[in-house]
């Protein structure tokens, strides 16, 4: 059976991802589709049996509404993150779906969620969006409102010590910060273990590094944030939902932490003007990227070549 495969993301900008998808079968390319016109073209073409896809821009979780009169046998995402997939409607459905957390030797070998976690962190300490802001649209050359704090001599708590949150402890010992490890089933052989409750306590910066599901969920909430003493910064890369979004605003409303640097808000795939975080964010110091935390030429291309060779 020759494969007809519906790519619903964008990969122009990676010279011969189009070429290497066609040595796997026919391609139909709808980077910006919607919802419903997807789920018209699989109704419509039945011979279309694999979705290659990627949740930046997708905008719609794929699910049971858009496949079940469609001939899909494979959705393969070229992301660790699968919320833009209904799984159990895909596993019902008798669909199967592949990610990269499919293959660990390539995920260890992609920080850039990291790296974008790292400059959150160094942009919130150092003041730098709003200064320069200021600069730009004030021509204000007085620096005494934007004095920033050295890493050396801060501490960091990572929460989640998987493969990015390795990666971020890595960078943050480079530059000579304390650094706390919460991760009950990850613990870490180089860096101190604590409690949750310890690292909430002794932080200057609290990084988020897991992934969602039922235990994480809302696992940054208010009842957490006040056991915070440092008003710390929170750096989170993994999904939106991992934070009370309302909470951590109120938080910075009331200095129970100073700054919040995103890459990812609730319900990213819905109306992002429902966001707190986007809500609030000229009012309060957040600084919220539009979950480009993977997006490096380098990190894609790898990604994508990956998952196209799953094709076959």
């Amino acid at each position: 059976m020759k494969n007809n495969i519906i790519c619903i993301t964008p990969i122009d900008h990676i010279k011969g991802l189009k070429d290497l998808i066609k040595t796997k079968g026919t391609l139909i390319y709808k980077p910006h589709i919607s919802k419903i016109s997807l789920k018209k073209i699989l109704f419509e073409n039945k011979k279309i049996n694999f979705i290659f896809c990627n949740p930046n821009k997708q905008g719609f979780v794929i699910d049971k509404d858009i496949l079940k009169f469609s001939g899909i046998k494979l959705i393969n995402t070229a992301s660790t993150g699968t919320n833009h997939i209904n799984l159990k409607d895909c596993n019902d459905l008798g669909i199967q779906v592949m990610s990269l957390k499919n293959d660990k030797k390539l995920i260890y070998k992609l920080p850039s969620t990291s790296e974008l976690a790292f400059c959150l962190m160094i942009s919130l300490l150092k003041k730098l969006v709003p200064s320069h802001d200021s600069v730009k649209n004030k021509n204000n050359w007085n620096y005494e409102q934007f004095i920033g704090q050295e890493l050396s001599s801060l501490t960091i708590g990572i929460i989640g010590f998987g493969r990015l949150g390795k990666f971020m402890a890595k960078f943050c010992h480079a530059f000579g910060m304390n650094i706390l490890i919460y991760d009950k089933y990850k613990p870490s052989k180089k860096y101190r273990n604590v409690s949750k409750s310890y690292l909430l306590k002794h932080s200057d910066v609290i990084s988020l590094h897991v992934h969602l599901d039922n235990n994480t969920k809302n696992l940054i909430n208010i009842n957490l944030l006040k056991k915070c003493l440092r008003s710390p910064i929170i750096i989170n890369t993994s999904r939106g939902e991992v934070v009370n979004e309302l909470d951590v605003v109120n938080s910075l409303k009331n200095n129970l932490i100073s700054g919040y640097g995103t890459d990812v808000i609730t319900n990213e795939l819905d109306n992002i003007k429902k966001s707190h975080v986007i809500k609030n964010i000229s009012k309060l110091n957040i600084i919220v990227t539009p979950h480009v935390g993977g997006m490096t030429f380098q990190g894609q291309k790898r990604a994508f070549v990956w998952a196209i060779n799953k094709f076959s």
